[in-house]
């Protein structure tokens, strides 16, 4: 008989009340919300489209100025984690989240959002959202803590500003972070809303979607555990982005996206650098598998988005349960057709190569008994939507 999991339940006070007892005095407050891939999670380096929603879970950090050239973080998760480093402001830490956090300050200062003359900062961040239940929450502490720090900045609300600020988080995560980074998920926690947010990075637009639940379901987080980042798809990414970001340097555009025949021309670049020596070039047909993976998703992101604003609900279930292109990620395989089979509509990989856990759109009228019989053998969290960071009075 399987051993039933223990519900996840948020604290009762919410993240930024306890960012505040943890952090008594001046500092200044952010929150931002977990996020949700609806569909495209990697297709931001070919230049594709992202579908992804807020999270009413959500993260706050609370920020304030040190004389003595330290930085000193300490977070608390919903778990019970807790994590806590300090460094002097001028020396990179070796890794792990000490360096991620490090890196992002470093940026902000880099981009002229702090000032030069930061000496040192106490940062404290508390979050609802549970690590390894696709749910963004490293990139909600991450928008928090931006934001907290970039709080008195007199455009901090506008559009542009928060644009930049997330293209900052993007930027430091993926210089500093030994996890690969999904663009969209700071994007949507600092500029997103209550539906889905729709991400074109052929020119770098934020519009927004209705969010699936106007279809008449409940929308879930099913993972076996909770409490650790999924870390197995890693290099792959890596292989795989670093050939993309290499192939648009070769024909000189900013994105493969928007070159003609591309799965075609890459292949035959490839073949090139193969015949000419290059040991590090990738075999064609993974070439052409990777392209085509990307063309072919973007395509669904696409699809997804227009039937979400034409209300086509069996258009997107369908897109959603569609396989996908033949890629080299890990995903939960058998935990989305257990999904689909127990009664959820459509499911999918909640980020496939950077989760192991699966979205699961369930009707309505199911939704209790589905979270029920799920929650006997995984981790179930309900994904309602959430607002967007924000600074807090």
């Amino acid at each position: 008989m399987a051993v039933c999991k223990t519900p996840f339940v948020a604290p009762s006070q919410s993240p930024v009340e306890r960012v505040r007892a943890a952090h008594p005095g001046e500092g200044r407050v952010a929150s931002a919300p977990g996020t949700w891939v609806l569909i495209g999670e990697n297709v931001d380096h070919f230049g594709g489209v992202t579908l992804a929603g807020t999270v009413a879970l959500r993260a706050a950090a609370a920020v304030s100025p040190r004389s003595d050239g330290v930085v000193a973080i300490a977070a608390r998760g919903p778990l019970g984690q807790e994590f806590s480093a300090q460094w002097r402001h001028d020396e990179e830490p070796a890794d792990g989240l000490a360096r991620r956090w490090w890196g992002l300050v470093h940026t902000l200062v880099q981009r002229q959002v702090l000032s030069r003359d930061t000496a040192g900062l106490d940062i404290t961040v508390e979050s609802d959202v549970a690590v390894g239940a696709g749910l963004g929450a490293l990139y909600a502490a991450d928008a928090a803590i931006a934001l907290a720090l970039a709080a008195d900045h007199d455009d901090v609300d506008t559009a542009p500003f928060r644009a930049r600020l997330a293209d900052i988080c993007s930027h430091a995560v993926g210089a500093y972070s030994s996890l690969p980074v999904l663009r969209a998920r700071h994007a949507v926690a600092l500029r997103g809303g209550d539906g889905v947010s729709v991400v074109d990075y052929a020119d770098g637009s934020l519009t927004q979607a209705p969010h699936p639940a106007r279809h008449g379901v409940r929308v879930f987080s099913l993972a076996a555990n909770l409490g650790e980042p999924f870390v197995e798809s890693r290099d792959a990414i890596v292989d795989h982005r670093a050939f993309i970001d290499a192939a648009c340097a070769n024909f000189g555009v900013a994105s493969l996206r928007q070159l003609p025949d591309a799965s075609g021309r890459t292949v035959q670049w490839v073949e090139a650098r193969r015949a000419a020596g290059d040991e590090q070039a990738p075999a064609p047909e993974t070439a052409r598998r990777w392209v085509q993976f990307c063309e072919s998703e973007t395509l669904r992101s696409l699809s997804a988005a227009k039937a979400l604003r034409s209300r086509r609900a069996n258009e997107l279930f369908t897109l959603l349960n569609s396989p996908t292109e033949s890629h080299d990620l890990a995903t939960p395989d058998a935990l989305v057709a257990l999904a689909r089979k127990r009664g959820a509509v459509a499911s999918r990989p909640a980020a496939a190569g950077t989760s192991n856990a699966v979205i699961a759109f369930v009707p309505v009228q199911n939704a209790d008994a589905f979270a029920a019989t799920m929650a006997r053998e995984f981790e179930v969290i309900e994904v309602t939507a959430g607002e967007p960071a924000r600074v807090e009075g």
